[in-house]
């Protein structure tokens, strides 16, 4: 099973995703008698397994170590891109999410199938929504551009997230398609082309993968190589072209219908606890503890976009906005006494389903008591907006006082 986790909802459960198996993962499928089907937000994979005898709970047909299976994730709904941290920037370049559980990445004691955050080490640039972590394995996420002068955990730079492990920047991958053109760095007329693919040794991309179409030639100089690779299946590679090497996800159906992200279950782990398919006998983990059933649990986590909150009070009768919790304060614009135009958080503030209960005072209110602020409504169009400079997010509610 692999669940779709979210900080924003309340429950946690992401519901914002279908999730597809590729065409070659639907044929495994058949042929090992499994079976696949969206839960809510949890992606469940089904086996039939032996019932009785010393293979009992066994994969009926069994496992090669060849097997691998293939998911696709697109969104369904919009309020996805605008509430979640996700990494705007790359996806414009064309990389997209990749998932897996050769990451092994068991940080926060889950089983997750994102890429480890771990400290950076040495020079480093950071932008609001970048994320690191401390020796300790907490999890920072940057509220304000910096460099490694800053490092976490200063306040005004980073916000601390525990130590859950997030989809970040580090999990994308460029996607390309079987027939596509590669720039290389340096002009060439001839270029050799090989292709790695996975050792299920060592889990490096070190594997030569022979291809027909090993050669390109050019009669002028050229850093442009078109590369025909249509032999190979979907899945992660790494392409060299005479010096230069290209780390990327060929599949068609993932340029074509520009797919968001994918999942990719590797069944060659040497069987036993953690990211394995089978325990150490080689039968499937659904077990019972205490008459309660326990999966073979992966899981893929979203954080909550965070970002400045902005009042516009065109009314004028505003003198200020309070938050209860003291966590957050509001900075009116002009600062100066006199009629205020808007009020903006002094830093990033976490976008909920759950609202924040902030205060609005206003002048010469009837009422005993300052009303609650709207919080930010992700399905309000052009809610959301960004300073590119800076990388910040803001979101504009207008108040009708």
């Amino acid at each position: 099973m692999t669940e779709l986790l979210h900080d924003y909802y309340s429950n946690l459960q992401c519901l914002d995703f279908d999730v597809v198996p590729s065409k070659e993962t639907r044929q495994l499928m058949r042929n090992r008698q499994m079976m696949c089907k969206l839960v809510g937000n949890k992606l469940v994979v089904l086996v039939k397994v032996i019932t009785e005898g010393a293979d009992e709970s066994k994969p009926f047909t069994g496992m090669n170590p060849t097997d691998k299976f293939l998911f696709y994730l697109q969104p369904n709904r919009t309020r996805f891109n605008i509430v979640t941290n996700i990494d705007v920037d790359k996806l414009r370049e064309g990389k997209r999410y990749y998932f897996t559980n050769l990451h092994q990445n068991d940080l926060d004691g889950g089983l997750c199938l994102t890429k480890k955050i771990e400290p950076v080490a040495g020079p480093t640039n950071y932008v609001p929504g970048d994320f690191t972590a401390d020796g300790s394995n907490i999890v920072y996420e940057c509220i304000k551009s910096t460099n490694e002068t800053n490092n976490p955990p200063a306040p005004s730079f980073w916000e601390d997230r525990g130590n859950q492990q997030y989809v970040s920047g580090a999990d994308m991958i460029v996607p390309s398609t079987k027939i596509a053109n590669y720039t290389v760095s340096t002009a060439a007329k001839r270029f050799n082309i090989s292709v790695s693919g996975l050792n299920l040794i060592n889990n490096q991309y070190d594997l030569n993968i022979p291809v027909k179409e090993n050669l390109f030639t050019s009669d002028n100089d050229t850093k442009l190589v078109q590369v025909k690779l249509t032999e190979l299946i979907p899945g992660r590679y790494k392409v060299k072209i005479n010096t230069d090497e290209f780390d990327v996800f060929i599949d068609d159906t993932v340029v074509y219908n520009n797919v968001f992200g994918v999942i990719e279950i590797f069944s060659h782990l040497p069987n036993g606890p953690g990211f394995a398919l089978l325990d150490t006998d080689g039968k499937v983990k659904d077990k019972l503890n205490a008459d309660v059933p326990e999966w073979l649990n992966y899981s893929i986590r979203f954080a909550n976009r965070m970002a400045y909150w902005k009042y516009n009070t065109p009314r004028h009768g505003v003198t200020a906005i309070t938050d209860a919790g003291l966590l957050y304060s509001f900075d009116p614009t002009p600062a100066v006494p006199g009629d205020k135009d808007f009020f903006t958080s002094a830093k990033p503030i976490p976008l909920l389903e759950t609202p924040w209960k902030f205060k609005v005072n206003v002048q010469s209110l009837s009422n005993d008591e300052d009303p609650l602020a709207p919080n930010p409504d992700p399905d309000i169009t052009a809610m959301l907006s960004r300073t590119e400079t800076e990388k910040d997010y803001y979101c504009t509610i207008n108040l009708n006082y």
